[in-house]
């Protein structure tokens, strides 16, 4: 019987001492996102949930919705993603009320793109009952990859956060992610959380 309290109250003091430790916090944030090499432009919202493990290192699955979008004479191109990165995050630098992250983790990202491949104008010829110098465009484009699609790929994020009161905290988020499909997003923006 004295064993048995023993064993149960070093289970009690391990378990309390993990929960001591272990801080939740949700996260929202707003970017601006580069697509590719920088052909599409437009931004990036994401939320995330933090799970600390132990002060230093925190597991955070996190959603992104991007779009961005490119003008081309006539044409608008767009391109919309939605993602879901299960990172892993190291604080190498802790501060009172302060703290740099550095993270790492798989990505999964579908993606609707309404870019082509190649597009060109080509002249028609004059528009009837109009002046003959205005003369009418065609736009040929040439998708020979999927415009929806499904990626695997990896994320790599750097942040700096601030505790404010009362649980608050603010951060700013440089982040990169290439995916198998051979498509890149690059994200720089702020965030803000709430720690429970």
């Amino acid at each position: 019987m004295k064993k048995l309290f023993l064993v149960l109250a070093l289970l009690f003091n391990s378990y309390w001492g993990i929960c001591q430790m272990s801080t939740h916090s949700v996260k929202a944030g707003v970017s601006y996102v580069q697509f590719g090499s920088g052909d599409l432009v437009g931004f990036n919202y994401y939320n995330e949930y933090n799970q600390s493990i132990t002060p230093y290192m925190t597991i955070a699955p996190s959603l992104h919705v991007g779009y961005g979008s490119r003008d081309e004479g006539y044409a608008r191109f767009t391109k919309a993603s939605i993602s879901l990165d299960p990172n892993f995050f190291v604080s190498p630098m802790r501060f009172d009320r302060s703290k740099i992250r550095l993270g790492i983790g798989p990505s999964l990202r579908y993606t609707s793109s309404s870019l082509p491949t190649s597009y060109g104008y080509s002249l028609v010829g004059p528009i009837p009952d109009r002046p003959t110098d205005q003369a009418t465009y065609a736009i040929d484009l040439n998708y020979t990859r999927p415009m929806n699609y499904w990626a695997m790929g990896y994320t790599v994020a750097l942040e700096g956060e601030v505790t404010l009161d009362r649980g608050w905290s603010t951060g700013i988020r440089a982040s990169f992610q290439n995916y198998t499909s051979g498509g890149m997003v690059a994200n720089i923006g702020l965030n803000v959380g709430y720690q429970f």
